[in-house]
């Protein structure tokens, strides 16, 4: 992708302007989009992205510079440019010989995209059609794309790392419109993996078509969700994992801690209820948000964020862990290379706890049990819209509710949670979750858990 010698002239140079630390991410990635409506391809698109960025780091401050231009002569215009905040320091760093790590890849690839025929992706996405409209007969429209990317990328810096990774994901994307003479319904949903095309030599795909608009069928008929403040359930797998990501996970990115931040000055401190064990991790087989190397071409690791209700670490970038002096944590993440690299998560899950899944339903009174969770915001103050639920009335299933919005406040709500199941469900796939490095692979997953009460706003009543 480039030739050691010029990454060494570069990252050479750099030092000589002023930087006390120097990075190079080339990228090389292909993708595909092919997409599907009326039973009939109707677009096909292919896209090569090549580039590098340069990143430089002096003390506390940084600059970044990207371009699609990989030679020698390129590069130091750029780097020129990078370099003008700094000129005039002289921190004395040396260029470290570069050293490969070797790390088995989480996510080996049997078959990639780019040796299989189109007509093989498009006979998915007939299939996937055909299972789609065949699941509802309220479906009035159903847009279908199968998406892959193959992603090469390299990380030389001036430490010695030569970290080169090559990512593979395959994805079919779901747009169904559902309709009754009462409301128009739609979410669009990922059937996602981090493999190549085996990722659909089984019925799996079509299995997440059927469940997907069975679900919006089922929600056109359920009654409108009360507001209330009640206890809430939230469903193992992607349902738990969401709540975290948007309740606490980003305020625990260290690169948008800053003085006055929740969580800034709580590690070694109580934030979550005792039965609150999270953790972040991108070495997971299989897992979507998984790799060999973070961004910053740092072996990926296990990072327990909360033990039991403790906070016991952040996720640290290489700018964040320096600003808010905690240690990396393999955390340092980015679209690509027009974007620097910032403290994100991965495959973020709470852990299983010791309560009987059953039993958590068994014991409500009145309540919220949240299935699926169709989005929210993150902060302080969070929301979730959960897109199927059911209302729990004296330990069983009443009705499913549509509607239901989640409001909490993250240093309230974590501390109120008083079961968690005790089996782990990672999530089926994976998702993007966007921030200002651009959108990354992640997954949210967990065990079944509550809350012991939450707003939930509705426009239905009590029955």
């Amino acid at each position: 992708m480039l030739a050691k010698s010029i990454a060494e002239n570069i990252l050479s140079e750099a030092l000589e302007c002023g930087a006390d630390f120097a990075e190079l991410f080339v990228e090389d990635k292909e993708e595909l989009c092919i997409k599907y409506e009326n039973n009939a391809v109707c677009g096909i698109a292919q896209a090569h992205l090549a580039g590098v960025g340069i990143y430089l780091i002096s003390g506390l401050q940084s600059s970044y510079v990207y371009l699609n231009d990989l030679s020698e002569k390129a590069l130091f215009r750029a780097l020129d440019t990078a370099c003008n905040m700094f000129k005039g320091k002289k921190v004395g760093a040396i260029l470290h010989p570069f050293a490969s790590t070797n790390i088995t890849n989480p996510c080996p690839i049997i078959t990639f995209p780019s040796s299989v025929k189109h007509a093989d992706k498009i006979h998915l996405l007939k299939e996937a059609y055909k299972t789609g409209k065949g699941a509802s007969p309220f479906v009035a429209n159903l847009i279908l794309s199968y998406i892959d990317t193959d992603q090469e990328v390299l990380i030389a810096n001036t430490e010695g790392v030569w970290a080169e990774d090559r990512r593979v994901t395959s994805r079919i994307r779901l747009m169904p419109i559902l309709q009754n003479s009462l409301e128009t319904v739609g979410h669009f949903s990922d059937f996602a993996r981090a493999q190549g095309f085996e990722a659909f030599r089984d019925s799996a795909y079509l299995n997440f078509t059927y469940n997907r608009i069975r679900s919006l069928h089922d929600g056109l008929f359920a009654d409108e969700a009360p507001s209330a403040f009640v206890p809430v359930v939230f469903e193992a797998g992607s349902c738990a994992g969401t709540f975290f990501h948007e309740a606490c996970g980003h305020q625990l990115e260290a690169t948008g801690l800053r003085d006055k931040s929740l969580y800034r000055y709580k590690l070694g401190k109580k934030i979550a209820s005792d039965k609150v064990t999270l953790i972040d991790d991108g070495t997971l087989p299989g897992q979507y948000g998984s790799s060999r190397f973070d961004d910053e071409g740092m072996p990926r690791q296990r990072n327990v964020l909360i033990e039991n209700g403790v906070l016991k670490s952040f996720l640290a970038d290489r700018l964040g862990a320096l600003r808010i002096g905690v240690p990396r944590t393999a955390s340092g993440r980015r679209q690509g290379y027009g974007y620097a690299p910032r403290s994100r998560m991965s495959n973020t899950f709470l852990a299983a706890g010791t309560d009987d899944p059953e039993e958590i339903i068994r014991s409500m009174a009145e309540g919220l049990f949240v299935t699926e969770i169709g989005g929210g915001t993150g902060g302080e103050e969070f929301t979730l819209l959960a897109q199927k639920a059911f209302w729990i009335k004296n330990g069983q299933i009443d009705r499913q509710v549509k509607g239901a919005m989640l409001m909490g406040r993250s240093a309230e709500t974590l501390l109120h949670i008083d079961r968690v199941g005790n089996e782990l469900v990672y999530e089926d796939g994976g998702a993007f979750c966007g921030a200002d490095s651009g959108l990354v692979c992640t997954t949210t997953s967990g065990a079944r858990m509550r809350v012991a009460g939450m707003v939930v706003g509705g426009k239905g009543a009590k029955q």
